[in-house]
């Protein structure tokens, strides 16, 4: 996928303070330090594009990025982490669930979320089945990327994927997108996802004016 230029756009931390303009959204969602600045980093080939810490809780805004492809455009959604972070837990259930929450149900752009997962872990944890039913909720079409994957070895990495769509109950054929921001892996099938979604996206857009033209 070739990128042609991208920008940071909008950040808020205000429940419904969303941008004002018609661009496709791709929402990133997962716990604090499971990598999604890393992977969005990783996915457009830009090292700094957005923040990474060692340390949870890094992202406490909701950050926008414009990315224009050749064909189209869209923004990437980097929302707060939930779960563990530096911060206390007043602050994270009065103030991100909501904005994460209304974020998911109000934003007229959402066309898809990417849940991120720790592959290293024995299936979604409570938190990550909580968001993960929020989105489901929403009916916006969710996709589930299994982040670290470079830590564990190919047999190991294959039965936890096998434990996630277990846990995930996930329709048939349908399976989670094993991803390592160190090594790039998953980068294609991850693009290959997104870039469906978008062309589904602008083919609907197009059909009532072709159908008016006939």
């Amino acid at each position: 996928m070739k990128i042609k230029d991208i920008s940071v756009g909008h950040t808020t931390a205000s429940p419904g303070d969303f941008p004002d303009e018609a661009t496709p959204e791709i929402a990133f969602l997962g716990r604090s330090n499971v990598g999604k600045s890393s992977l969005i980093n990783s996915l457009t080939r830009r090292k700094k594009l957005a923040r990474t810490s060692k340390a949870p809780g890094r992202t406490r805004l909701i950050h926008w990025y414009r990315v224009e492809l050749e064909e189209s455009r869209c923004a990437f959604v980097d929302l707060p982490g939930y779960g563990y972070a530096k911060v206390s837990r007043k602050i994270r259930e009065e103030q991100w669930a909501p904005l994460i929450e209304k974020f998911l149900q109000q934003s007229p752009n959402l066309l898809l979320s990417i849940q991120l997962l720790d592959i290293r872990r024995d299936g979604p944890t409570p938190l990550d089945q909580q968001m993960i039913e929020w989105a489901r909720a929403s009916g916006i079409p969710s996709l589930y990327v299994l982040t670290k994957a470079d830590k564990l070895g190919r047999n190991k990495s294959a039965r936890a994927a096998q434990m996630f769509v277990r846990a995930l109950d996930l329709p048939a054929g349908q399976k989670p997108i094993p991803y390592s921001a160190t090594t790039g892996m998953g980068r294609d099938e991850l693009w290959s996802a997104i870039r469906t979604v978008l062309q589904d996206t602008t083919t609907s857009a197009a059909a009532p004016n072709e159908t008016a033209v006939s």
